[in-house]
C-alpha cells in the first residue's frame, strides 16, 4: 500500500494530499519549531472510504452549488449522514495503527484527532472553527473520531463560507491529523498582528489554564496580553493585561477531558507570567517570518516547554476588517427577553440557525461584509449572547449609526473600531433599494402570514400526530421549516422599525433641541406592544370579573390553594369561559418562549391564575379601560406638543407625520409577528415531544424530554439510525447544565473595559451600580424589592422594582401591579429596575443590589448611561 495514505507529521507539505493544517505543521517541524509528533491520514483515505461505497464526491458538490438556497442545506445534511456512516478501510487503518505505534506511545494515551481539510489554512480563507476536531480520543475510538472529522467538511456553515471567499472548485476533501494529547498548564491563541488595529509590531496573546477547547470554541472569556514588539528582536514590552476571572480548567484525565474547578486564588491569577508572555510573542514573530505572511498560532505550555500546535495564515480581510470573536463585545440583554435562563441544546441549535438563515443572510444580500469565521451567535456556561459589534458594522456599513444597535442590544456603547468600511454610494443604493422592496413586502404578506403560523399550531396537535412515525414526525418539521425559512418576515419587520426610530431620532435631534428623546418615547407608548398589552390587561381583566363573581373569587383566593382543581371547581362559571377564552388566544405564549422546553400557557395554566390570584390578594389598581385612556392620552399629548414644537413648518410636520405613522405600523407589526412566532414555535413543540415520546419508548431516549438536550443535527442523526449512545450523551449534558446552573455569568462579553468590573461584569459601590442600558428614560423613586410573585402585594404605583428575574412569564404580574409597568414592548430583561412606564437598565449583579438597598431607599435611575444611585433622603 502506497505511503500516501499515512504521511508523518514532518513529511506533510501538499495541501492537496495532506490539508492546510497538517501542511503548516509539517513546515513548522521542518523549520525547527516545538510541535507535538503526529502522523496524518490524508486526504486519498478520505477519498477511499467515499469509493468504497460508491459515493462520488464531486458530483455531490456539483449538485450542492446548483442547489437553491433551501434545498442545500438539506441535501449537505442529506450527505453528511452518508459520511458519517462510512468506516475506514481495513487496510489503511492497519498502516495507521503502525504509524501511530513508531510514535512510541502507550496503549492509555489520548489523543487530540484533528481535521485537516485541503481548502482551510490558506492565505485567503481560514476556515477557523469550522471543521471538526476532537480531543481526549482513546485509542479504541480514533476510527470514529476520523468520521466526524470527515463529516464536517459537509455543513451548511462550511460551505457558506466557501461561497463567501470564492472558493468555487468542488473538489475539498478532508485529511486528519493525529498526535497525542498535551496536559499542559497553559493554552491559548495569539495573533503576530493586532487582530483589531492591523498595527505590525503589536503580539495579542489569549491564554486559558489548561487545554484551550473552550477558548478556541467560545465558551471561555481568557487572559488577554497585548505586546509591542520593537526594532530590536529581542526587545518587547507588555502593554495590556485583561485578566478575567476562571472557574474552571478543562484537563485530560485517564477517563477523557473534565472542567476542573480552580481554587479561589487561582480564579484571578494571570495565566501567563512575564516571561512566558515575551517568548511567546517573539515566537509567533518567529513564526510569522517563517511562513511569511501574518498568522494566528494555536500554542500550549506543558512541564516540557512551549509547544505550537497550529499557525494559519490571518486572511488578508480578517486584518482589514479587523473583527474576530475576542475582539467583538457581545450581549444577552436581548436573548433573557424571550429565552429562560439557560436554554436547551436543542433552543440554542435552533436559535443559531435562526440568526444564520433568517437574519445575516439578508444582510449578505444587502452587500454587507461578514468577516471570516465571526458569527452573530456565542454560548457561553450556556447562555446565549448576541455579536452587538458585528451589528453595529453592519449599521456602518449601511451609513446608519451604530449607535443605535446599543440601544436596541445593550453594550457599553463602546466606539466601533476596525471592520469593514461604509459601502460604495452605488452600493448603499442598491441596498436601500432591495431594503425598501423588503420592508414593504413584510407588510405586505405579514398578515397571510400570521395566518399561516396560527393554523399550523392548530393543525399540528396531539390527537392528529400521535399515530405517525418517527420518520413521518421529521419530515413534518422539515416542511415547517421549509416554510418559516421561506415566508418569514421577522428580518424586514425589524429593519422598518429600526428605520423607522432612526429616521425620527434624526429628525427630532435637529428640529427640537433636549427634551425629545422623552417626547418620542411618549409618543410611541403601547404602540408596539398592543399584544402584549393586551395580554396583560386581560388577566386585569379576568380578576376584576372573578371580584364580581363570588364563586371564582372563593376558588381564587381559598386556603390552600389548590389550583390544579379550577376546571371541576369553577364548572359553569363566567369567569371559566373567560379564562378559556384566555387561554385560546394566549395559550400558546409562555415563560422564555423562544425555548421549545418552556412549556406553553396552556399547559400550565396554574401558573396564570397563581397571577390572578396575586392579583385578587393585593391592592386593587385603576380599572383597565381607565389605565388604557391614559396611556393613549399621554401618548395623543406627547404628539401634540411635538406639533407644537415644530409650529408652522408645514414640511417638517408632514416628515414627522409620515415616518411617525410608519413606525407606528412596523412597531405594531413586530409585536404581532413575535405572539404568531409563538404559534409556529408550539406546532414545532409537539412535533419534537411526540418524537421524545416515540425515541424514549423503544429505549433510545430515557423520557420525552431528553429529546430537547438534542441539538437538531443530532436529531435527524437519530432518525437515521444513528448507533451512538444517546442516553449517555443526553445524561452528560443535563450535568453541564446543572454545572452551568451554578455560575455567574455577565450580561456583556467585552475585550475593552473603561471602568473595574467584577466578576458578574458590574461595578458595585455602595451607591453606583452599573448596568446593560437597554432602553431611555430618567426617573427618581422609592425602592421595592421584589424577588417573587408575592412581593406584588407591597408594590405601591410610584416603586421602583429591583427585580432578580423579569421574563414575559412575570410581565403579567407587572403589568397587574396598580398599572405600574405599561411599556412590555421587549425592553424587560433578567435582573432589571424598572420605573413607572419605562423598562429601565438590566443591573448585572442585582442579588448584590437587593443586599444593599431596601424597601423605601430613594434611587435615581438614568436608563440611558444604565446606571443606578442612591439618593440621600428628601
Amino acid at each position: 500500500m502506497s505511503d500516501r495514505f499515512v504521511l508523518p507529521l514532518e513529511s506533510c507539505s501538499d495541501p492537496v494530499l495532506v490539508g492546510g493544517k497538517a501542511a503548516g505543521l509539517g513546515r513548522l517541524l521542518r523549520s525547527g519549531f516545538h510541535v507535538p509528533r503526529g502522523v496524518c491520514l490524508t486526504t486519498l483515505a478520505y477519498s477511499e472510504a467515499l469509493q468504497a461505497v460508491g459515493v462520488k464526491p464531486t458530483r455531490q458538490w456539483g449538485r450542492v452549488r446548483r442547489a437553491s438556497d433551501r434545498a442545500r442545506g438539506l441535501m449537505l445534511d442529506e450527505f453528511k449522514r452518508v459520511v458519517q456512516s462510512l468506516t475506514v478501510p481495513q487496510a489503511i487503518f492497519d498502516r495507521l495503527v503502525h504509524e501511530i505505534d513508531r510514535l512510541g506511545m502507550d496503549k492509555g494515551t489520548l489523543w487530540a484527532v484533528r481535521s485537516s481539510a485541503s481548502d482551510e489554512d490558506q492565505t485567503n480563507s481560514s476556515f477557523g472553527g469550522l471543521y471538526r476536531s476532537i480531543l481526549g480520543v482513546p485509542r479504541s475510538s480514533i476510527a470514529t473520531a476520523i468520521v466526524e472529522c470527515w463529516a464536517s467538511l459537509w455543513t451548511l456553515a462550511a460551505e457558506a463560507y466557501r461561497s463567501r471567499t470564492g472558493r468555487e472548485r468542488p473538489d475539498a476533501a478532508m485529511a486528519v491529523i493525529l498526535q497525542p494529547l498535551l496536559s499542559p498548564r497553559a493554552a491559548g491563541v495569539a495573533y503576530s498582528r493586532h487582530p483589531v488595529t492591523a498595527q505590525d509590531d503589536l503580539v495579542v496573546i489569549n491564554a486559558v489554564f489548561g487545554l484551550a477547547e473552550p477558548l478556541v470554541g467560545g465558551a471561555v472569556t481568557p487572559d488577554q496580553y497585548v505586546v509591542k514588539i520593537g526594532n530590536d528582536e529581542a526587545s518587547g514590552t507588555v502593554l495590556e493585561r485583561d485578566i478575567a476571572e476562571k472557574t474552571t480548567a478543562r484537563i485530560a484525565t485517564p477517563t477523557g477531558l473534565m472542567d476542573q474547578p480552580l481554587s479561589e486564588e487561582d480564579r484571578k491569577r494571570p495565566v501567563l507570567e512575564e516571561q512566558d508572555i515575551l517568548s511567546l510573542a517573539h515566537l509567533v514573530k518567529d513564526v510569522e517570518r517563517t511562513m511569511g505572511t501574518p498568522v494566528d498560532v494555536e500554542w500550549a505550555i506543558d512541564s516540557r516547554g512551549l509547544w505550537l500546535l497550529q499557525a494559519r495564515p490571518i486572511p488578508d480581510s480578517g486584518l482589514s476588517q479587523g473583527l474576530t470573536k475576542q475582539s467583538c463585545e457581545w450581549s444577552r440583554a436581548n436573548f433573557k427577553e424571550t429565552l429562560p435562563e439557560l436554554p436547551s441544546p436543542l433552543g440554542l441549535s435552533f436559535l443559531q440557525e435562526f440568526m444564520e438563515h433568517n437574519i445575516l443572510r439578508h444582510y449578505r444580500e444587502l452587500g454587507c461584509t461578514i468577516p471570516n469565521g465571526l458569527s452573530a451567535v456565542r454560548i457561553f456556561r450556556g447562555r446565549p449572547y448576541i455579536n452587538v459589534t458585528l451589528f453595529q458594522s453592519f449599521m456602518r456599513q449601511l451609513g446608519g449609526d451604530p449607535g443605535l444597535v446599543i440601544e436596541q442590544m445593550g453594550g457599553e456603547g463602546r466606539e466601533l473600531l476596525g471592520g469593514p468600511p461604509r459601502l460604495a454610494w452605488w452600493k448603499l443604493m442598491r441596498a436601500g433599494i432591495m431594503m425598501e422592496w423588503k420592508i414593504r413586502q413584510a407588510a405586505r404578506c405579514a398578515p397571510a402570514w400570521f395566518a399561516v403560523m396560527k393554523e399550523m399550531a392548530t393543525v399540528h396537535t396531539v390527537d392528529s400526530l400521535q399515530d405517525l412515525a418517527p420518520t413521518e414526525l421529521l419530515d413534518r418539521l422539515d416542511q415547517l421549516g421549509h416554510r418559516f425559512r421561506g415566508r418569514d418576515v421577522t428580518f424586514a419587520i425589524v429593519a422598518g422599525v429600526s428605520q423607522g426610530l432612526q429616521a425620527l431620532r434624526f429628525l427630532m435631534k435637529r428640529w427640537m433641541g433636549p427634551g425629545w428623546h422623552a417626547l418620542l418615547n411618549t409618543a410611541l407608548r403601547r404602540l408596539g406592544n398592543v399584544v402584549s398589552a393586551r395580554q396583560v390587561l386581560w388577566l386585569a381583566e379576568l380578576a376584576e370579573n372573578a371580584r364580581d363573581e363570588p364563586k371564582a373569587e372563593a376558588f381564587l383566593l381559598a386556603e390552600p390553594w389548590a389550583p390544579e382543581q379550577f376546571r371541576v371547581k369553577l364548572a359553569g362559571t363566567r369567569f371559566l369561559q373567560e379564562f378559556g377564552a384566555y387561554l385560546a388566544e394566549y395559550g400558546h405564549r409562555a415563560i422564555g418562549e423562544s425555548d421549545l422546553m418552556s412549556p406553553r400557557f396552556v399547559e400550565c395554566p396554574e401558573y396564570l391564575l397563581g397571577i390572578i390570584r396575586s392579583h385578587l390578594q393585593g391592592q386593587s389598581g385603576k380599572p383597565v379601560n381607565e389605565v388604557l385612556r391614559q396611556q393613549e392620552s399621554a401618548r395623543e399629548v406627547a404628539v401634540q406638543q411635538i406639533h407644537r414644537a415644530l409650529g408652522w413648518r408645514l414640511p417638517q410636520r408632514a416628515i414627522f407625520q409620515w415616518w411617525y405613522r410608519r413606525l407606528c405600523r412596523y412597531l405594531a407589526l413586530r409585536e404581532a409577528n413575535r405572539h404568531h412566532l409563538m404559534h409556529f414555535s408550539a406546532a414545532v413543540r409537539q412535533l419534537t415531544l411526540l418524537l421524545g415520546k416515540k425515541w424514549s419508548g423503544v429505549g433510545t431516549l430515557e423520557s420525552k424530554h431528553d429529546v430537547f438536550f438534542l441539538t437538531a443535527e443530532e436529531m435527524w442523526a437519530v432518525g437515521a439510525g444513528s448507533a451512538r449512545d444517546w442516553k449517555n450523551l443526553v445524561a452528560a449534558r443535563r450535568v453541564e447544565r446543572a454545572r452551568n446552573a451554578e455560575q455567574v455569568v455577565p450580561d456583556l462579553l467585552s475585550p475593552v473595559r473603561e471602568v473595574p468590573l467584577g466578576a458578574d461584569n458590574s461595578v458595585v459601590t455602595s451607591d453606583l451600580w452599573h448596568g446593560v442600558p437597554i432602553s431611555a428614560g430618567y426617573v427618581e423613586g422609592p425602592v421595592c424589592i421584589v424577588l417573587s410573585p408575592t412581593d406584588a402585594r407591597k408594590m405601591k404605583r410610584d416603586d421602583i422594582l429591583v427585580m432578580p428575574v423579569i421574563d414575559p412569564g412575570m410581565a403579567p404580574l407587572l403589568g397587574l401591579a396598580a398599572g405600574l409597568v405599561v411599556e412590555m414592548g421587549g425592553t424587560l430583561s433578567h435582573g432589571a429596575i424598572i420605573a413607572r412606564e419605562y423598562g429601565l437598565p438590566a443591573v448585572a449583579n442585582v442579588r448584590q443590589v437587593t443586599r444593599l438597598l431596601k424597601d423605601g431607599d430613594r434611587v435615581a435611575v438614568d436608563a440611558t448611561a444604565g446606571t443606578v444611585i442612591r439618593l440621600d433622603d428628601p
